[in-house]
């Protein structure tokens, strides 16, 4: 089995171990069989959302001079089989005019599943950042996974993992813009700095249409820190407030992190001038909730 890129731990082999020794190899061995393409359909709570064209065409056209070498797993579902891991393969089959393909067949529970279907796409690197971002927040907030633990599961750091799933804290609107590739994360995360969503939005189209770079975003954020307005070239007010815009202080930033990490939730912390503030702690379902009052429980830092 080829291993995966930039270190990704050992993914599907630590949650399915007999995977990594069938799919060397799947001809003659047990387990494995031909399942015919329309008995197959894609997990709908699949992560990732977006396939790239071409690459599918490369991969078809493997297939077809190669066969598929690695089989997908699926799980049962009534009279036909749901993808677990391998939606790209099945794609790709139905292109190349493959009736049939590969699979291994497991019984599953849906925790599981979607922990498969999110491990696979993040350690194959096949998510956009959004999607990523959005991978690691269901693992935390669905499954308990800390930012420790996810760290050490992806193999990355767990900086890393905070700084992917801050992406979240974004408009909708510029997640978007993310996704579509028309910015880069570079130019999105020095808005994160200043926790007005109407800001990021305005900010995200100027950048776009001026086609900034990521040190220009860089130094107008900062300007916006520092004087309440942004300016380009002299030319062209991107936006203007007359009070300067107040980031959460150094301190509370890092309770706000703490307490996101050890709740495995969203935290938002706001700070009023007089002092006061709000404690928004987001919770998605009654047993989440109840969760969370038994991780208040404990001592924090």
């Amino acid at each position: 089995m080829a291993k995966a890129k930039g270190g990704l731990g050992r993914g599907l082999g630590a949650l399915l171990p007999e995977y990594e020794e069938i799919i060397e190899t799947h001809s003659g061995r047990d387990g494995i069989v031909e399942l015919e393409l329309d008995k197959i359909f894609p997990n709908p709570d699949q992560p990732r959302k977006l396939f790239d064209e071409d690459k599918l065409i490369d991969l078809a056209e493997s297939i077809t001079e190669h066969g598929v070498l690695q089989p997908i797993i699926v799980t049962p579902r009534e009279d036909k089989y749901m993808i677990i891991a391998g939606e790209r393969r099945f794609r790709a089959s139905g292109r190349a005019g493959l009736k049939t393909i590969p699979a291994l067949i497991r019984e599953l529970d849906d925790e599981k599943i979607m922990e498969l279907a999110l491990i696979e796409n993040v350690q194959r690197d096949d998510l956009n950042p959004i999607e990523e971002a959005r991978a690691y927040d269901v693992l935390q907030t669905k499954y308990g996974y800390t930012q420790d633990k996810l760290a050490k599961r992806m193999g990355k750091s767990r900086s890393a993992i905070a700084n992917t799933t801050r992406l979240l804290a974004l408009p909708e609107d510029v997640q978007q813009m993310v996704q579509d590739g028309k910015l880069t994360v570079g130019h999105v995360r020095p808005m994160l700095s200043i926790d007005v969503p109407e800001w990021q939005s305005h900010f995200a189209q100027e950048v776009y249409q001026c086609n900034l770079s990521v040190r220009d975003v860089e130094k107008m954020v900062k300007k916006a820190l520092d004087e309440g307005q942004v300016s380009w070239q002299d030319e062209r007010i991107l936006f203007q407030n007359k009070q300067k815009y107040k980031k959460l202080p150094s301190e509370l930033r890092t309770l706000q992190d703490q307490l996101a990490e050890r709740l495995s939730t969203k935290v938002n912390i706001k700070k009023n001038r007089d002092g006061s503030g709000k404690l928004v702690i987001e919770y998605y379902s009654e047993e989440d909730l109840k969760r969370l009052f038994d991780a208040l429980q404990g001592d924090f830092y």
